[in-house]
Order: structure tokens, then C-alpha cells, then sequence
């Protein structure tokens, strides 16, 4: 026996043995604390406690956020990927739109079917979106892919700069406007004329020459894989990104195929991500949303994802597990107005211009405009404006007042929608246009029905819509609505706004003539359909005002 036994026993007796009963009662208090503490568990299994994440799901519950992400094929499945690892606590379910980068830029500027989220493909193409709120960079860059030139091995020459690329024969690459890899290649020599590497005037006269190429081009634009598989088959070389080289080079034709950039360096896209739009009180719900999965995107898991898609990190640093052209010189970014400016001149070469104009005739327009009638200035600028374009732009022309076209019917058509070579009973459309807008004095008296003709000039271009063209309607007027019987201002601007289509952009440009036009409204009919508004207040602004409308131009 211990010492402690016996001293215990000297103190308190013989210590009595416990029954079979009290230790059944331990038994039961002890299995009872079990028990409740796994029902406890149970409690919490069931109400999401699993898990950490499963924990934040259960806190979110009817607060959860949808976001809609709008991304290119070239994005969605890494993004799809990294919204599967977004933490529940973000309190979001994301929901995917995979379009082409074209198509979700004129969602977003329409404000229609847009998504909450854009994953756009580069930072300028977001720039170029026109709305009343812009699209706001959450984060500015999710991943990238540098501009690449690629043609058949022992091809290609070393370049030493972009320009020398787009000044050689048989280059090929994509409209700017459209495609991320035109846009690099184009950027990448305004990078170099803002570093002192190539001549300005020279890039200016390259990117002339190539912008009425393509004007010329007849057909949808060729996609970048189309690009590559004509110089598998007859030689020459593209201008692409990095990510559709390298897709392209899985394929039989794409295996003879090698990439190279200048030695000068290029220019990458930069896939910012960017919220589409003010939500009210979804607003910072979907920016946490942006920034939890941009951080997925960001981490081991989100590289790995995009390596898997042919794409580099944010930081441009080399493809994982991917051969790619390797560590790439960054030119430093152009300002945005070198670029713009470079993109606008590039427009207006390149598009296909495709409008009506559409000329008020109501009798105040035979009012004193300094020495000559608002008409007479009028015509005078429609006669100079006609001379601006080339030969592929396509024009027609009404003309405007109360019941000029019979009944109740307020526009009179002059001269359809044609090219403006294109030759009607012996004379080209550009010399019908000229005495079309010649004769506009001679059908002067009436007032002033503004919005019955918009909406049927509006439709009618909506109706003969062509894709490769910038489609728009060019209105002016010098007075305000006097149809008793036409539609209300609320009711025009509302069918504008819900026949707006994104994938048939169709935008109206308003000009008011002097001080006695209804600035106000003409903006609001514009801002209706993504157009501009102006107003020629002295009757020496009418000229250049006119220019200036003829010449914005927006996709």
C-alpha cells in the first residue's frame, strides 16, 4: 500500500467502494456531455459549418451577389477557373457571357444586356467606349500577351522596330479597331515614335497606306488563326499575340510556323478588368467580387490557368510550362492622346462610312444668316462635307418639314443610301448628293417635324444595316418639334433606347443651326443612341460644325 493510501485511510477510514449503479450514473452523465456536444456539431454541420468557406456561406445567404463576367474565349475558361476558387466569404456567384471583344464593347456602350464585369483585352479598347458612365478599371490588368510576328521558319528577318514591320511586303494583321493584335501592332510603332525610335511622318504615311487597304477589304475580317494559316500556306508573315500563335502552332499547319518580336520591344495587351457600369447597391458587392477573383487570377493556381490558355501573368513574366518567345522588352505605353489621335486617323481611313443625312427644310430656314439664308450656309457646308469622303463611304439624303412627304408623312427620301461611286442613270452618287442639297432651297416653307423623321430615318438605317461600316444618321435642324400630331419627346427617346441593338449600332449626330435650335433636345435624341450633339451658334460655324459631324465617328 502507497504511503498517500495509508495516510488517507489514518484520515478518513476505509475508503468505500463504488457500486456497479454509480458507475453506470458516470457513464450516462459522461455519454449525455457527448452527445450534446456532437448533436452540437451536428447543429453545426448543418447550418454550413463544415468548413471555413462553408461557414461564410451560410453568413452570406441571402445576401449572396450575382456578377455577370463578360470575357473572349481567349479569357473565360482561365476566369471560369478562378471564380471556382473564389472564397465563399466574398459573398458573389459568378455567371459567365463568352463574346468577342467586339461584341462586348458595343453591349457595354449600348448599356444593354452588358455584363456587371468586363474582362476587356486591353485598356485602350476600354478607353474607346463612349457612354454617359464610364466603365470604371477595378483592377488593371488580370493577364497579358505581347504582339508577336510570325511567319514560316528562316522566313522572317530581324526587325529592329514595329515600323519596319508594317512598312515590309506581305505583312499581315487585323483592323486596330477590332482585333487586340492589330491594335498592338499599331501601338507598338507609336511607342517607338514617342521614344525617339522612328519617324512620326513615316508612321503616319505606313499607317495611311494600310488603313485604305483595308477599307478595301471585301468579306468579314480575318480572325488571327485565319492570319496564320495564310502564311502556313503562301509565306509572308502576322502580326498576331502571342496566345493565338501559340494555340495555332498545336496544329499541323502551325507546327512550320515561328514568333519573334522587334528589337525594339512590344507592346502587350493587358486584359484589364473593369466594372461595366453604376449598379446602386450592387455596386460594391461587385467590386469585392472583381477583387477576390483577380486575386484567384493571381496566385499559382490562376497562372497556371492562364499558361494553359497560351496567356502570361499581369507582369508580362514568362509563360508557365509554355515555350512562348520568351523574355520580351516592354516599349513604355504612348500617351492616350498619341493613341487616340492614331486610332482616329486610322478610322477614318479605314472604316466604310455609311450615313443619312437628313436636312430640316421647314421655312425658318430661309432666315437671315449674316449675309446669306441658313439654307444657303447649310449647302454650302453639305456641298464641302460631301468632298471629305472617299470613294467607299456610302451616303443618301432627306429632306424635312411637316408634311412634305405627302399626308402626314414628314421626310421626303432625295437620294437612298449608295457608295459614293456608285453610278445611277449616269451620274455617280456623290454628284446626285450635290444637286440634291442644290435643290433644298426650292422645297423651303413648313415647320418643323423633328420626331417623326428621326425615328424613320433612324429605322431605316437600323433596316439596311452593314456590318463593316460605321452606320449613323446626320441630322440638323435650326428649330424644335412643331408636329402636334407626332410622337411626344419621352416617347421618341424611349423607342430609340429600346430598339437600340449592340450588335447593329446604328448612332444619330445632331446639329443645330444658330441659337433657335433646340440644343437641349437635340442632345438628348443623340445621347439616346450613343451619338454627339452639336450646335453651330454663328453662321460661320456652320461649316466646320458640319465637318466636324460628318467626321465623328463611333463603333
Amino acid at each position: 500500500m502507497s504511503a498517500r493510501r495509508a495516510a488517507r485511510r489514518a484520515r478518513h477510514g476505509k475508503i468505500p467502494r463504488r457500486s456497479p449503479f454509480f458507475w453506470h450514473r458516470i457513464a450516462m452523465i459522461f455519454g449525455t456531455i457527448v452527445a450534446i456536444a456532437v448533436a452540437a456539431g451536428a447543429v453545426v454541420w448543418i447550418t454550413g459549418m463544415r468548413t471555413p468557406a462553408e461557414a461564410e456561406t451560410a453568413k452570406c445567404q441571402s445576401v449572396t451577389t450575382e456578377v455577370s463576367v463578360g470575357a473572349d474565349p481567349n479569357m473565360a475558361p482561365a476566369l471560369e477557373k478562378a471564380a471556382s476558387r473564389v472564397p465563399a466569404d466574398a459573398c458573389v456567384a459568378f455567371t459567365f457571357q463568352t463574346l468577342t471583344q467586339p461584341e462586348l464593347s458595343a453591349k457595354v456602350a449600348a448599356d444593354k444586356d452588358a455584363p456587371d464585369l468586363w474582362v476587356a483585352d486591353s485598356t485602350v479598347r476600354v478607353q474607346r467606349v463612349v457612354t454617359a458612365t464610364p466603365p470604371e478599371v477595378i483592377v488593371p490588368s488580370l493577364a497579358s500577351t505581347p504582339g508577336v510576328i510570325v511567319g514560316r521558319t528562316g522566313e522572317v528577318p530581324a526587325f529592329a522596330t514595329w515600323l519596319s514591320v508594317l512598312q515590309s511586303q506581305g505583312v499581315r494583321f487585323g483592323d486596330p479597331l477590332v482585333t487586340g493584335s492589330g491594335e498592338v501592332a499599331l501601338l507598338g510603332a507609336v511607342s517607338e515614335v514617342q521614344a525617339g525610335l522612328t519617324d512620326a511622318k513615316a508612321l503616319q504615311g505606313v499607317t495611311a497606306q494600310l488603313a485604305q487597304k483595308e477599307s478595301q477589304r471585301s468579306g468579314a475580317k480575318l480572325s488571327d488563326s485565319e492570319q496564320l494559316e495564310s502564311v502556313a500556306a503562301s509565306g509572308g508573315f502576322a502580326i498576331v499575340t502571342e496566345e493565338a500563335w501559340l494555340k495555332f502552332s498545336k496544329t499541323t499547319s502551325g507546327a512550320r510556323l515561328t514568333a519573334s518580336v522587334p528589337k525594339s520591344g512590344a507592346v502587350s495587351l493587358d486584359y484589364p478588368l473593369v466594372a461595366t457600369a453604376k449598379n446602386g447597391s450592387r455596386s460594391e458587392a461587385i467590386k469585392r467580387g472583381a477583387q477576390a477573383l483577380a486575386e484567384a487570377m493571381g496566385n499559382d493556381e490562376g497562372k497556371a490557368g492562364l499558361a494553359e490558355q497560351g496567356l502570361r501573368p499581369a507582369d508580362s513574366s514568362n509563360l508557365l510550362n509554355q515555350k512562348g518567345v520568351g523574355a520580351v522588352v516592354a516599349l513604355a505605353p504612348a500617351s492616350a492622346h498619341a493613341v487616340s489621335q492614331t486610332l482616329s486617323a486610322w478610322a477614318v481611313q479605314a472604316i466604310p462610312f455609311r450615313s443619312l443625312v437628313v436636312i430640316d427644310v421647314s421655312g425658318s430656314m430661309e432666315l437671315p444668316a449674316g449675309e446669306q439664308t441658313r439654307m444657303q450656309l447649310t449647302q454650302q457646308a453639305a456641298t464641302t462635307g460631301s468632298k471629305l469622303f472617299p470613294n467607299t463611304a456610302a451616303l443618301g439624303l432627306w429632306a424635312f418639314s411637316i408634311g412634305l412627304g405627302g399626308g402626314n408623312q414628314d421626310y421626303l427620301e432625295l437620294e437612298p443610301i449608295r457608295k459614293m461611286d456608285e453610278v445611277v442613270e449616269g451620274v455617280s452618287q456623290r454628284d446626285r448628293l450635290v444637286a440634291g442639297i442644290a435643290g433644298l432651297s426650292e422645297r423651303t416653307g413648313g415647320a418643323t417635324g423633328l420626331y417623326d423623321s428621326t425615328l424613320a430615318a433612324y429605322r431605316t438605317v437600323q433596316a439596311s444595316y452593314d456590318s463593316r461600316a460605321i452606320n449613323s444618321v446626320i441630322l440638323f435642324t435650326d428649330g424644335a418639334n412643331d408636329d402636334a400630331e407626332s410622337l411626344e419627346l419621352d416617347q421618341l427617346l424611349e423607342t430609340l433606347q429600346r430598339e437600340r441593338d449592340p450588335a447593329k449600332p446604328v448612332v444619330i449626330v445632331t446639329i443645330g443651326i444658330t441659337e433657335d435650335a433646340d440644343a437641349e433636345t437635340l442632345q438628348k435624341i443623340s445621347a439616346a443612341t450613343g451619338g454627339t450633339s452639336y450646335v453651330a451658334r454663328a453662321p460661320q460655324d456652320i461649316p466646320s460644325v458640319f465637318a466636324d459631324a460628318l467626321l465623328a465617328r463611333r463603333k
